[in-house]
């Protein structure tokens, strides 16, 4: 193939092959795709105090009848051409001895579709392996160039590999095609190919393919996650055979919690599930105008992973006055005031956030709704430097009408303490109750408690890395 002539520098001898995977035997047999089957191996360091690397070997079945020689160039040229983390690695390739055989990093804990059903995946590295893949489509689709981006065509669970952190890897570009991106709608016409299941069915009925039909290739396997089932089960004859039809008809009934896997129900926190679901069910949708692009889908997982890691500190103060509120940090945000309306009591609360850009963004006032008829509301502001991070709180609440109110207000950074802000002398000792609250699992990541006229509650979120 005069096309890989400049790839020379991947080509390995066929014989140090047949040597790393003991001669393709059937201890080192890991499974069998549609190229042909698949081998672990041991290739030896250049350096012999160093030890070799695990590699994982695909051999072209010659049973096929120069079937997949087409599969096996593209593969070749594809990973040559595109690196990324979420990428497998390909090391090299051999089409010697009119064989040929691909040979990538071993990755250890093997593809995604043997751990579907796995009740030792958490809810959390669930979320982290999804979006590893979802962060290699968008560079497939947005990243690999100017003027072209990469179909994959066969996006599915077994081909999203898992290293031994479990950072998904995409894998198999046999099927992949380039296409143009500077035109209102980057199409192809082929004849449709890929696996049941898997396919966008006006991929399948049209035979135009666009990237959006990766995203619906990708909506499913989101759902393989969060149900812990494949996307076919061949010997179901109703609605449980294809997941995607599944999912649709629980979604129209409310009923999806019904068929996610039931322990991790127990684990997932409410926002997290809810932007799951609504992100990958909009990658399903029958208008492949509405799918989401990978970047949103990105976007929307983090989220997800977001709401899932955050844990809340103790509620102090009351749990019935005023009305509930939630300010949360975004993962582009970092906080860098605090204003503090007080005098006797703590009466509102506001914060100002500065994203990725550089801009300020404010949050509503919580609180202080008698403010503009009282003045004697003193306003304290708290600025934050670029490093500093909040690591605890601290004060008191005391009691007023009979309400229980937060009277005065500690914040704890890793530099320094701010406050305390109130009038912390107004009320008796005796009639005040001190909290402080500093944590070392987590960081801050935002404020929930309750407000009206003062702030009556008031607690952190944290965000976890577990």
């Amino acid at each position: 193939m005069s096309n890989l002539q400049e790839l020379d520098h991947l080509r390995i001898p066929f014989d140090d092959i047949k040597s790393a995977t003991n001669n393709f035997s059937h201890q080192n047999f890991l499974g069998q795709g549609g190229f042909g089957r698949v081998y672990k191996g041991q290739l030896p360091s250049t350096d012999s105090s160093e030890p070799g690397t695990t590699v994982a070997v695909k051999r072209l079945d010659v049973k096929l009848g120069g079937q997949g020689e087409h599969e096996f160039l593209t593969e070749i040229l594809m990973l040559a051409s595109y690196k990324h983390d979420n990428l497998v690695s390909l090391i090299g390739f051999s089409e010697d001895s009119n064989e040929k055989v691909l040979v990538y990093r071993y990755e250890v804990n093997g593809s995604l579709d043997k751990h579907l059903a796995s009740t030792d995946l958490t809810w959390a590295q669930r979320l982290r392996i999804c979006l590893g893949a979802a962060q290699g489509l968008e560079y497939l689709h947005e990243g690999v160039g100017a003027g072209h981006r990469v179909l994959h065509r066969d996006i599915k669970s077994s081909n999203v590999l898992l290293d031994a952190n479990w950072e998904a890897k995409i894998s198999d570009f046999g099927l992949s095609k380039i296409g143009p991106t500077r035109q209102l709608l980057t199409f192809l016409v082929t004849n449709a190919c890929g696996t049941f299941g898997y396919l966008d069915p006006l991929y399948l009925a049209t035979g135009v393919l666009t990237k959006e039909s990766d995203v619906y290739s990708f909506g499913v396997v989101l759902f393989e996650v969060l149900c812990g089932r494949p996307a076919m089960i061949v010997k179901h004859e109703d609605e449980r055979r294809f997941l995607a039809h599944l999912v649709k008809l629980h979604q129209e009934k409310g009923t999806l919690h019904q068929i996610i896997i039931p322990n991790l129900l127990e684990q997932m926190k409410p926002y997290s599930l809810e932007a799951f679901s609504n992100i990958a069910f909009q990658c399903l949708n029958e208008d492949r105008k509405q799918r989401p692009t990978m970047g949103l889908v990105v976007k929307e997982l983090e989220k997800a992973l977001e709401h899932q890691l955050r844990t809340r500190t103790r509620l102090w103060g009351s749990v019935i006055g005023g009305w509930p509120f939630l300010f949360q940090l975004e993962s582009n945000q970092k906080l860098r005031k605090i204003t503090i309306g007080h005098d006797r009591w703590i009466h509102s609360l506001m914060f100002t956030v500065e994203d990725s850009d550089g801009l300020l963004h404010s949050s509503e006032q919580y609180g202080g709704l008698n403010d503009a008829n009282n003045k004697g509301v003193e306003i304290s502001k708290i600025f934050f430097e670029a490093d500093e991070e909040i690591i605890g709180i601290a004060g008191t609440v005391g009691r007023r009408y009979g309400l229980e109110l937060i009277t005065t207000l500690s914040s704890v950074t890793n530099k320094r303490t701010y406050g305390p802000f109130g009038e912390k002398d107004y009320i008796r000792p005796r009639k005040k109750a001190q909290f402080s609250s500093s944590w070392d699992l987590g960081s801050f990541h935002g404020f929930y408690g309750r407000c009206g006229w003062y702030v009556e509650a008031l607690g952190c979120y944290l965000k976890t890395n577990i």
